[in-house]
């Protein structure tokens, strides 16, 4: 996790912008290793968590996720790590009321920035730990919250030897909210292409530091094309900036 923990280190907006453009291809890394399951693939049930989950969760008045997109975020969350049947089973018990419930108080209580607490109301549901909570939470409350991935947390120097706590996901989410106010400052102070154009969130950091981890463990081909677009490019800039001044 050296490499990934460097990654986040050197807080670089055009690497991170050029990783999330490459979530895709991790993701489908990521499936390819996993073994085939019967119900919605891998890549089917992301779309579905990035794209439409916290959209739909938000407009309801207030916010709230139900049971059934509890079982199908667990389904997720799962496909993408160790898979434990046990806790989809245990997430399908709860009532749909205590989930809207929960979610209800977890989703506001992450919107006034109160993280802890928010994990605190989620974890009352049967089969929701830390982890599935800030799943729920990444997915409504980006701009304040990311996910609890292993391959993230492994690469913060201080979370190497995880039990998967509230304690530890503060760690991590602050680690990530700090990453991404840094991102968007630096590239405040840059041009659109340095950039990639993104409002970095807690959540986004986090897909583009997940994506490093694969990339680096499973292609690390690209992050060397990466690495050497990047060099080809300063060059060509120093090559300008050279002209203008003879100019």
């Amino acid at each position: 996790m050296q490499a990934t923990t460097q990654f986040i280190a050197d807080r670089n907006p055009e690497k991170f912008a050029s990783l999330l453009k490459l979530y895709p291809e991790a993701l489908k890394i990521k499936e390819s290793q996993k073994k085939k399951k019967k119900g919605e693939s891998l890549q089917e049930l992301d779309k579905w968590y990035q794209e439409e989950l916290g959209q739909v969760a938000n407009s309801r008045k207030p916010p709230n996720i139900t049971r059934d997109e509890l079982v199908r975020l667990m389904d997720w969350k799962l496909s993408r790590g160790k898979f434990r049947p046990r806790l989809i089973e245990l997430a399908g018990s709860n009532s749909n009321e205590s989930v809207q419930n929960a979610s209800m108080q977890g989703i506001e209580l992450a919107k006034k920035s109160k993280i802890g607490d928010a994990v605190k109301a989620l974890v009352i549901l049967k089969g929701v730990g830390p982890a599935t909570a800030s799943g729920i939470l990444a997915a409504c409350v980006p701009e304040k919250c990311c996910f609890f991935a292993d391959e993230v947390a492994k690469a913060i120097p201080s979370l190497s030897s995880l039990k998967y706590t509230s304690v530890e996901y503060e760690v991590l989410n602050s680690e990530m909210a700090d990453c991404a106010q840094l991102l968007n400052s630096l590239a405040k102070q840059g041009d659109e292409k340095e950039n990639g154009n993104e409002t970095w969130t807690p959540h986004k950091v986090e897909l583009a530091v997940w994506t490093h981890s694969i990339l680096h463990q499973n292609k690390p081909e690209l992050l060397s094309n990466l690495n050497e677009k990047r060099s080809c490019t300063e060059e060509e800039e120093q090559v300008s900036k050279a002209k203008k001044q003879k100019k």
